[in-house]
């Protein structure tokens, strides 16, 4: 991967998180509420959320992965990230992951970003498997998982570790053969 890879939707803008989107991050990935469900703990401040942009500029760096803010066409504040990481090019296979400002939640958006954000996985990276792992008691994410076919494959018994405890995670994938299905 060279280039970031900017996508359009209908209302998004999927582009690439740059250290001006700190502010925005921090707002989101600072409110316990949502973090409970992301999987760390959430950030305690301003050079926290610096370093969480340079994570996602690192994967992209490394072709490891690729982390799209996501924002509203005609806004200028993300409201969300997306990404494919962990990428396994040799068993052409990787991890999702993603957030939205709880004030956007609802709306589709998330639904939006996801489905472009597969099909370029699918079709730029060469995938034949996404996973995603979701905590059990996260009924949105789980429910938009099941929308954009994903199928639960087991549980991963304390597999997360955040708020001070262990956390068990449902293990999801969503195979290419099943994305062209639908």
């Amino acid at each position: 991967m060279t280039d970031f890879p900017k996508i359009e939707t209908q209302r998004l803008v999927l582009r690439e998180v740059t250290t001006e989107d700190a502010t925005a991050l921090l707002s989101i990935h600072g409110d316990p509420d949502l973090m409970k469900w992301f999987g760390s703990d959430p950030l305690p401040d301003q050079q926290a959320a610096e370093k969480l942009v340079a994570t996602f500029v690192d994967w992209q760096r490394t072709g490891t992965g690729t982390r799209w803010g996501v924002q509203l066409k005609g806004h200028p504040s993300l409201i969300g990230t997306c990404g494919l990481f962990r990428w396994d090019q040799r068993w052409k296979r990787c991890t999702t992951g993603y957030e939205l400002a709880q004030n956007f939640h609802g709306q589709g958006l998330m639904r939006e970003a996801l489905t472009a954000m597969l099909h370029w996985g699918f079709r730029e990276m060469n995938l034949n498997r996404v996973e995603a792992q979701i905590h059990p008691q996260n009924t949105p994410s789980l429910k938009l998982a099941d929308a954009l076919g994903f199928q639960r494959e087991g549980l991963l018994r304390e597999a997360g570790y955040w708020g001070g405890r262990h956390h068990d995670l449902l293990q999801y994938a969503l195979l290419l053969r099943d994305y062209v299905a639908t």
